[in-house]
Order: structure tokens, then sequence, then C-alpha cells
């Protein structure tokens, strides 16, 4: 984009500018001006400078604490500075926020949009051709410029799905864990299932608990739940974990999460909810997760499933996980053999007749 708008670019010998390409940097030499390039995914960078003027292009597709906490307090601090955001928008997020808030305060912001039709770059030739192939979310997401619910997200229909209640466990029914570790940044999610129904029972998410403790907590609420199957996943710290709750008599399937599987997982996940093929509880949360839950295409055409950034994705996990091995609403190509403790446990499951749980005191093993 440089070579467009600054004269002198490509002399060598330029008394105009100076280029600093170690630290993506360009000096205006007549007005001592500077003019920097920072890469979003590490907004910490962009603290220190005092601008004048600042764009932050895709701004839809940045993490919101780049505005939020970065560069707002500097732009504050600086009352004749000037911030332009470019963004195609890209559903209903902290751009569409912004974008809203600045259509209401004409004193301090302007908000405009240019479509297609404005832009004068398409003939309407173009314009026909690119609204016949183009999907309805995507023509007016981004031709028309418009804030579509749910556009460039995964999950449909979220919330009408959402009419599981609360429940504690009934005699004779089994039911399904699904655990999304974590301690200090992330949640540690624990979601409960009846395969009766395949409607949520049961939702927790907590983080900054030390390990011991979480362990106990899963073994309590699993006990609680007629011995509930623990979907857990067994990436990384997950391993051991899933072992030591195998050794405190808990029924653990462990999946370890490939690219692969997750994908899997993702998609019965996600036509179980368009198909309302399960319910979930109403948890503000739980929609937020699911808002802000996308996909990105990579180089080779791989879909990679992941929260956009600056959200999280543990409950989106923690469902997944136990949606799946409920009920099944589609095929699965995963041929994985099922644990030996899974089979001991749909064994053991067959074999006894349980009471009514018992009522437990603060998860307490």
């Amino acid at each position: 984009m440089f070579p467009h708008y600054i004269p002198d670019w490509f002399n060598p010998r330029s008394t105009i500018i100076k280029k600093n390409e170690t630290e993506l940097r360009v000096d205006i030499l007549p007005s001592h001006g500077q003019i920097y390039v920072f890469g979003s995914d590490r907004p910490d960078l962009m603290r220190g400078p005092n601008p004048q003027g600042i764009v932050l292009d895709e701004f839809s597709y940045q993490k919101r604490e780049v505005w939020d906490s970065v560069i707002q307090p500097i732009v504050r601090a600086n009352p004749s500075a000037w911030v332009w955001f470019l963004f195609t928008p890209c559903g209903k997020n902290h751009a569409s926020d912004l974008f809203n808030y600045g259509s209401t305060r004409p004193n301090e912001w302007k908000s405009s949009k240019l479509t297609i039709f404005d832009s004068g770059i398409f003939n309407q030739e173009q314009i026909t051709e690119a609204k016949a192939t183009s999907l309805e979310t995507t023509w007016k997401s981004e031709y028309l410029c418009e804030f579509i619910e749910g556009a460039g997200s995964v999950f449909r229909g979220v919330r009408e799905a959402a009419t599981a209640i609360p429940k504690k466990p009934i005699t004779g029914n089994l039911y399904v864990m699904g655990v999304d570790l974590a301690k200090v940044q992330d949640f540690t999610v624990i979601s409960v299932w009846d395969r009766s129904n395949n409607h949520q029972v049961y939702q927790d998410r907590f983080n900054t608990l030390e390990w011991p403790y979480q362990k106990a907590k899963i073994a309590a609420i699993a006990k609680f739940y007629n011995n509930a199957l623990c979907v857990i996943d067994a990436t990384g710290i997950g391993d051991p974990i899933a072992d030591d709750l195998v050794r405190a008599g808990v029924a653990i399937d462990p999946i370890k999460i490939t690219n692969e599987i997750k994908k899997e997982m993702i998609e019965k996940l996600s036509i179980s909810i368009s198909l309302q093929k399960c319910a979930i509880l109403p948890i503000e949360d739980t929609f937020l997760e699911y808002d802000n839950f996308a996909y990105q295409v990579g180089p080779t055409g791989k879909i990679y499933y992941q929260a956009k950034d600056g959200y999280h994705d543990d409950i989106v996990v923690s469902h997944a996980l136990a949606n799946f091995r409920l009920q099944p609403v589609i095929s699965t190509t995963l041929t994985a053999e099922q644990s030996v403790v899974r089979q001991e446990f749909l064994r053991q499951i067959g074999a006894r007749n349980r009471g009514q749980s018992e009522d437990y005191d603060e998860w307490e093993g």
C-alpha cells in the first residue's frame, strides 16, 4: 500500500523518506514525521508511542483489546489525535458495537458505509454476477456492509435449542459429562447431558482452581449423576488428569483432540443444534461463546475451528465432547475403538441395578 501513497518510495537516494524495514517504520524527513506498522496479534507492542493518527485495518478481525485496552487510552490522552476503523462486517461483534455507538455520537464519531454500489469499483455487470454467485449472508455482509447475525459463525439456531432446564439425576438414566480442562487463562467447563433425550442438565465454569480441587469436583459431579461417563479432553495436561480420575473410580473416555477430531466434533454439535436434536441450558456465557465461535480456511484448504480473537471456546468444546457420545444424529467417520475403561463402564451399567443418587454437599467426594 505504501508505494501508492508515499512519494519517492522506490528511490534509494530519496531525500523525502527513509525506510526502516527492521522496525517497520517510515521516516518522513522534511516534516520529521514517522509511520509505524504494527500487527494486531500482539497489541502490547503498540504501547508507548504518542501518535497523531491511527488506522486500524480489518478491525472486525482484530482482538477487541486493541481498541479497548491499548489504542483508546492513548488517543484519549491526546485530544488532537484521530482514529480510522476500516473493516468488512463479520457478524455482530465488537466492530458492529463500535459502528452503532459511533452512529449515536455525531459530535465525536462518524460511522459510514461504502457498499458495492457506492465504491465505484464495480460496474453493473460485475455487481449482478457477484449477487448471483454469492450466498445471501455473504452478499449482505461483504457487499452491502450489513451486520448479519451469525455471519461467519459455525452455529445456527443456538437460542432456539436453548430449551433445557437444570435437573438432578433420574434413577436409571445414563448421563454423559463433557470436560474441557484449564487452570488460569482459560476456563474449565463441566457440562452434563441426559442420554435419554440429549438434554443438558448441568453446567459449571471456573478457573484459577488447583488441580486437586478440580479433580475432586469432577469426580463428585460424575458420581452424583449416576456415575456419568466423563468424556474429557486428554490433550496435554488432560492426559495425566484423566489417569488420576480413572484411579479415583471415574468412568473416563479420554479424547486427544487433533484438528481432524475437533472438526468432526464441532460439525456434529453444529448439526445437532441446528436440527434441534439436543437442548442446551440458556446461559449468557454459553450464548457469547457460540456467537463468537468461527472457522478459518487455511492456505491448503483445511478448515480450522476456534474462538474469535478475545473470546473463549471452553463451553463449546465441553458441549462438543459430550455431544460426541450422545445419541447419534449423523453418521460419523471417526472409527477409533472405545477405550477399555468405557467398555467396562458400559458393561457395569448393564449389569447393576442402581438406586437414586444421594444429594451432595459442596461437591465433596
